[in-house]
C-alpha cells in the first residue's frame, strides 16, 4: 500500500523544521529492495516508525495523524532520506516526564530495520530542538571534574595518562592490585578492562580493597591524586547498584576519585541511566564494547559510531569510547574526530545537521585500542588538542622497562 500522500510531505523545508522545535530529525541511508519505489519505500519506513502500520485502521483520527512522522526529504541517488518525528511521538518518564533514549531508539531505529521492503536502513545523523534536550539527562559529571581532583586549571587541563588493566582476564587479585599499583606510579588513571568484574578467580570483595590500598600506596608515593573506573556492568539494576555501593564504601575517603565504567551498548540504555541516575556525583564511563555489529562501515542497517555517542551525551555518559581515528588498532580514520567534537563542544556541525547543545555538559572522547607513546602525537596533532583520556593497555604494560616507564611515556608524548 502506498502512504506516501500521508507519510511523506517533501515541500517540508528543513530551515523551517528546525525553526519550527517540534520534531526531532533523523537522517538515514536507505535503500528499498528491487521492485519498490523509492518514496513508498520511504513512506511505509515512516508509518512504520511512528503512527502507521501495513494497512490504514479504523481507529485512525486526526489527532493522531498530527503525530506522523513524516519523510520530508529523499535523494534516491545518493540513499539519502530524512524524516521529521514529532517531540510528542516519545514516551516519557512516568515519575519525572522527562524523555528516555530506549524510546528514541525504538521509533528511529526499531522496527522498521527488520521490514520487508527496505534492503537496509543505517542512522547517519539526527537532530534534537532545545526543547528535547532540556528532557534528557545529559552528564552530571565531564572531564573538568576529573582535572579539579588532578589540580589541574578546569579549563583546557589536558591529557589525562590512562591505562587498562592487562591481561584483560586471567590476574588473581594480588597480581590485579600490583599492576595498578605500577602505573599508578608514572599515570593519572586506571579502568577496568571491561569484562573484568566479580570472576571466580577474582572476587570483587577481594580485589577492590587490594586496589583501594595501591591508590593510596602510589598517591603517597609520587604526592599526586590517582583515578580509577570501577566496572559495575550487570544485568540487573540491584547488581549494579550493589556493586557501585561496595566500591564507594571500600574506597571511603578516596570515593571522589573513583569513575563508574558501564558496558553501555551491550547492557543497554537503562543501565547507563541507571548509572546516571542513582550515582550523579561519579563519572559515569560508557564502554561501547559490541558496538561494531552496527557501527562499522560495512554494516549497512543500524546507526553510526557518531550517532552513538551522540546518544551517549543525551543519555548522561561523562566520557565515552571514540576509538582511535586510525592511530591505534580499532576501526576508524582521521575523519572520526567529528565524533569527538560534537560530544565535547556546546554547539557542533554533524555529517548533516549543526546541533546546539544548550549548555548540556560535554561528554569526553576516551581514546583507546592500540595506542602508545609513539602513536600519540599525531592522534593529538588530528585532534588539534589533547583535552582527552587516553587508556593504553599494551602501551603500558608491554613497556620494556616497567608500567610506571609505560605511563610516564604516555605523558610525554602530550
Amino acid at each position: 500500500m502506498d502512504q506516501s500522500a500521508r507519510y511523506a510531505d517533501l515541500s517540508l523545508k528543513e530551515e523551517d523544521l528546525i525553526k519550527g522545535g517540534k520534531h526531532i530529525l533523523v537522517a538515514y541511508k536507505m535503500k528499498p529492495k528491487a521492485g519498490y519505489g523509492y518514496l513508498e519505500a520511504a513512506a511505509h519506513f515512516a508509518a512504520e516508525s511512528s503512527t502507521g502500520t501495513n494497512v490504514e485502521v479504523c481507529t485512525t483520527d486526526e489527532f493522531t495523524k498530527g503525530v506522523d512522522a513524516l519523510v520530508y526529504y529523499i535523494d534516491e541517488a545518493t540513499e539519502d532520506m530524512r524524516i521529521a518525528y514529532p517531540i510528542d511521538l516519545f514516551d516519557r518518564n512516568v515519575t519525572d516526564g522527562r524523555m528516555m533514549i530506549v524510546s528514541f531508539l525504538t521509533l528511529v531505529i526499531g522496527n522498521n530495520q527488520g521490514m520487508g521492503d527496505i534492503e537496509h536502513a543505517k542512522i547517519h545523523d539526527f537532530y534534537v530542538p532545545e526543547r528535547a534536550i532540556q528532557l534528557f539527562d545529559g552528564p552530571a559529571k565531564d572531564i573538568s571534574d576529573m582535572w579539579r581532583i588532578l589540580g589541574r586549571p578546569v579549563v583546557n587541563g589536558g591529557y589525562i595518562a590512562g591505562t587498562i588493566i592487562k591481561p584483560k582476564l586471567g590476574l588473581r587479585p594480588e597480581p590485579f592490585a600490583h599492576a595498578a599499583y605500577q602505573f599508578w606510579l608514572g599515570g593519572d588513571f586506571i579502568k577496568n578492562d571491561e569484562p573484568q568484574g566479580n570472576q571466580v578467580f577474582a572476587p570483587m570483595k577481594k580485589v577492590i580493597p587490594l586496589v583501594a590500598d595501591a591508590m593510596k600506596r602510589a598517591q603517597d608515593e609520587t604526592g599526586q591524586p590517582k583515578l580509577f573506573s570501577a566496572n559495575i556492568t550487570a544485568d540487573d539494576h540491584y547488581e549494579m547498584c550493589a556493586r557501585a555501593d561496595y566500591i564507594l564504601e571500600t574506597f571511603g575517603a578516596d570515593a571522589d576519585k573513583v569513575a563508574f565504567l558501564v558496558d553501555g551498548f551491550v547492557g543497554g540504555p537503562g543501565m547507563i541511566t541507571t548509572a546516571r541516575r542513582q550515582y550523579p556525583n561519579q563519572y559515569l564511563h560508557y564502554h561501547r564494547a559490541g558496538h561494531g555489529m552496527i557501527t562499522s562501515p560495512s554494516a549497512k542497517r543500524g546507526y553510526t559510531a557518531f550517532v552513538l555517542a551522540k546518544i551517549s551525551r543525551l543519555q548522561g555518559a561523562s566520557g565515552i569510547h571514540v576509538g582511535t581515528m586510525g592511530y591505534g588498532k580499532m576501526e576508524g580514520d582521521a575523519t572520526d574526530k567529528l565524533i569527538a567534537y560534537m560530544i565535547e563542544r556546546d554547539e557542533c556541525q554533524g555529517p548533516v545537521y549543526f546541533q546546539k547543545w544548550y549548555g548540556m555538559k560535554p561528554t569526553t572522547p576516551i581514546i583507546s585500542g592500540g595506542m602508545n607513546a609513539l602513536r600519540l602525537p599525531g592522534f593529538f596533532e588530528n585532534l588539534g588538542h589533547g583535552n582527552v583520556i587516553n587508556t593504553s593497555g599494551g602501551g603500558s604494560y608491554g613497556h620494556i622497562d616497567s608500567p610506571a616507564a609505560g605511563a610516564i611515556s604516555l605523558r610525554q608524548s602530550y
